[in-house]
């Protein structure tokens, strides 16, 4: 590639994409650490839940919008959503043209920073299912101690907007209780969506859990694959937000007006 095209192509937006909200998460995290550049994220909410579906409907579902970012088109995109990452990262790498990252896992950090080297995983049922967060954190450190908790109603009542409610509340709690039971002292939030709640769940446990947003590892390891091949925008000016949701915008630009002033975003409605 010819050293115009790649100053072109490195001025291409960065693709973030989800089942709905949660990846809001990410890219809240993405814009601190890269404020140069063009972010483009999609939220499928229309498909949310997808932590409950057969693997075979989540890989169709992240293609096909993996498949809209190609048109769009962005020059890397960050699959944030770590049901889509455990089960169709493989898949969107071979069927989409552009680099792709999947949602960091968050366990190293866990283990580094838990007192008693016993963590648990909270994340959809098909991450739980998965069981790739344990196999890493018992690949990094075989002594520790991993608890999986299957979490299968949480990400969709965060969708709907119960964020520090009585809803919201007493699911996590129902959630919380087997972990604390296993003696787990650091939680990895193993689902996008979760960040949105982090509050509640801090106000729930006090001081003897802390909790890993594996946001910040993703975020790394995107610095890394734009520095080698050479794709950071070379702008200084402050980057922009196009938000795209297929259900519900109205809901949607409420919840990311939690994470980012609304000046900052446009939002708007797409089909896939």
């Amino acid at each position: 590639m010819n050293k115009e095209k790649q100053i072109e192509r490195s001025r291409l937006p960065i693709g973030v994409f989800d089942s709905g909200v949660g990846g809001l998460t990410v890219m809240t995290v993405m814009r601190t650490v890269f404020p140069h550049e063009d972010f483009v994220y999609i939220g499928d909410n229309a498909n949310n839940p997808v932590g409950n579906r057969p693997n075979e409907e989540i890989t169709d579902i992240a293609v096909r919008i993996g498949r809209f970012l190609e048109q769009v088109p962005v020059k890397l995109a960050v699959v944030a959503c770590n049901t889509f990452t455990v089960v169709a990262l493989d898949e969107l790498r071979r069927q989409l043209s552009y680099p792709i990252v999947g949602v960091c896992k968050g366990v190293h950090t866990a283990i580094d920073i838990s007192p008693r080297k016993s963590i648990a995983i909270m994340a959809t049922k098909a991450t739980i299912d998965s069981h790739k967060h344990k196999e890493s954190a018992l690949k990094f450190n075989p002594n520790v101690s991993v608890w999986e908790q299957s979490c299968p109603d949480l990400a969709h009542i965060i969708e709907e907007g119960h964020l520090t409610d009585d809803i919201a509340r007493a699911k996590a709690e129902e959630y919380i209780q087997p972990i604390l039971e296993a003696g787990a002292d650091t939680i990895v939030l193993g689902c996008t969506h979760f960040p949105f709640i982090k509050r509640l769940l801090e106000r729930i446990t006090g001081n003897d859990v802390v909790y890993v947003d594996p946001s910040y590892e993703t975020a790394t390891e995107v610095k890394r694959v734009l520095t080698e091949q050479q794709l950071l925008n070379p702008k200084h000016t402050t980057g922009k937000m196009d938000l795209c949701f297929t259900k519900d915008v109205e809901l949607a630009s409420k919840m990311a007006s939690c994470l980012i002033p609304p000046k900052d975003f446009t939002i708007r409605s797409i089909k896939l």
